[in-house]
């Protein structure tokens, strides 16, 4: 968004940004590797306006996405992403090592509390088409572990579960 800022807690001074932060237990170090930023009220695009901003780069660390939370409570629309289909790239991936246990979660804030390889679904759902899954079932070398949230039925994590083992990850998913 034309508005992006990066975001230095110590110098933000947007009280309903910070109370998002500490309720979400965003700390500037979760800002700093994952590029949080934030969009003002005066973003030319009014469907971008006070949101938190968190960018998204393929495994060559160029910008393939990006994710925007409203963070007044005000907005009717929570999220508003750019408008690139979701099932060509995969979030954060210049951040997964391969070969250590992939956690496969729904949304973005559940990826960031897994230090290391939390990887979102951008949803609920995997399939075949998805450029996750083929990179997940070429690359990767050790345990994917799925975790969905408390909402979704097990009928939906068993899909995903059966769709990745097999092959070369047969028992090494897990959910």
């Amino acid at each position: 968004p034309k508005s992006y800022k990066a975001l230095k807690i110590d110098e933000c001074e947007n009280e309903l940004l910070l109370e998002f932060l500490k309720k979400r237990k965003i700390d500037q170090e979760m800002c700093d590797k994952f590029s949080i930023g934030y969009t003002s009220e005066d973003d030319p695009d009014w469907t971008m306006r006070n949101r938190l901003i968190i960018p998204s780069y393929d495994s060559f660390g160029d910008l393939n996405y990006y994710l925007g939370r409203d963070y007044t409570g005000k907005n009717k629309i929570k999220y508003k992403n750019c408008d690139v289909d979701k099932k060509s790239i995969i979030f954060q991936e210049s951040l997964i090592n391969w070969d250590n246990t992939i956690y496969l979660c729904e949304g973005v804030f559940d990826a960031m509390r897994f230090p290391n390889n939390g990887v979102s679904m951008l949803g609920k759902v995997l399939t075949k088409d998805f450029y996750l899954f083929k990179e997940i079932t070429s690359k990767a070398n050790a345990d994917v572990v799925i975790v969905l949230d408390g909402d979704t039925n097990e009928i939906e994590t068993k899909k995903i579960f059966n769709l990745l083992n097999f092959g070369r990850l047969n028992g090494h998913v897990r959910y």
